[in-house]
């Protein structure tokens, strides 16, 4: 299957690699699913993301930086 995705998205996939945390965008994507599908299965998604903060890819960015993960 093949899939298109934004270039915010493709930003976000690198970042999570860049992080150290995956080896490959096939790794991010598949554990992204894997939570997704576990909060929807819980019922809590729809409460979660109602009280959840919200970051800007921006902040997350920021934040990898100050804590030496990505350059």
């Amino acid at each position: 299957m093949a899939i298109e995705i934004t270039k915010e998205q493709q930003r976000m996939i690198d970042l999570a690699i860049a992080s150290g945390a995956f080896r490959s965008p096939d790794d991010v994507i598949g554990t992204a699913l894997a939570m997704l599908f576990e909060e929807i299965e819980d019922g809590i998604i729809s409460e979660a993301r109602r009280n959840e903060p919200r970051f800007t890819l921006d902040e997350v960015e920021a934040e990898l930086k100050a804590l030496g993960k990505i350059a």
